[in-house]
């Protein structure tokens, strides 16, 4: 698997939509390099940013933010600013290393893969998978899968090379994690347990709730008693009144 082509619209310094195509094989043993030059604050990091973003990043440290609608064009003096921020990624999956039943995806869109996020302003997002609305959850399942997440060798940023070296042994150990497929299972691991404490929250709450009530069923059952007798009594004296009128008539 390896990247295609990049689409940027409204997120940083790309106001208006861009398309990067990065090359493919130049042949059989060779594939093609690509290289984006330009001056400072030219956006060349913003790139390295979209990328991130797209493959699900949360950090907004990561992406050189404060919050998260710091990626969205904030607007120039020849431009407004924009109310959505939108990146989507072509990723070739000629090498079938993300299967297509897990993800819903049909044979004729198998070959390539295209991940889109999306942000509006009003805190609104979200993901898209072939053109499908998925969750953040799955695409990091598939990013696992493919070992192709945004904390690999992935995608290197700067001082991130430096940074590696310094960091701890978990620190490091997460990262190779990812890079060795083990991340898939981590993530349904974490899933798995998380749906483990809801339930376990949903039965002390049952239990509080049984506990509340409990004290109260006596009476209810009384009551409940009460009403069953009150309707055969009522019963009876209709069958009395009607013979007693019915003599008298």
């Amino acid at each position: 698997m390896h990247l295609e082509k990049l689409e940027i619209q409204g997120f940083k310094s790309f106001a208006n939509k861009n398309t990067l195509i990065f090359p493919g094989m130049l042949d059989k043993d060779r594939r093609g390099i690509t290289a984006i030059v330009g001056p400072n604050g030219s956006g060349k990091s913003n790139i390295a940013d979209a990328v991130r973003w797209v493959l699900g990043e949360q950090s907004m440290k990561m992406l050189r933010g404060k919050k998260s609608e710091d990626v969205i064009f904030s607007g120039s003096a020849q431009k407004g600013k924009l109310g959505m921020a939108e990146a989507s990624l072509y990723l070739n999956n000629k090498d079938g290393r993300v299967p297509p039943a897990e993800f819903g995806l049909s044979l004729d869109n198998y070959s390539q893969i295209v991940l889109t996020r999306r942000l509006y302003r009003d805190g609104d997002s979200e993901y898209i998978l072939n053109g499908s609305r998925t969750r953040l959850a799955d695409i990091q399942i598939l990013l696992a899968k493919a070992k192709f997440g945004q904390k690999t060798y992935s995608v290197i940023g700067q001082g991130m090379v430096e940074g590696f070296l310094n960091t701890s042994l978990s620190e490091r150990k997460e990262f190779f994690d990812e890079a060795t497929g083990v991340k898939q299972f981590q993530i349904k691991r974490d899933e798995a347990l998380n749906k483990l404490r809801h339930s376990l929250d949903n039965l002390q709450q049952a239990e509080l709730l049984v506990g509340e009530i409990k004290p109260h069923l006596a009476s209810l059952t009384k009551q409940v008693n009460r009403w069953r007798k009150r309707e055969e009594l009522s019963a009876a004296l209709n069958d009395l009144q009607l013979n007693y009128y019915g003599q008298l008539w």
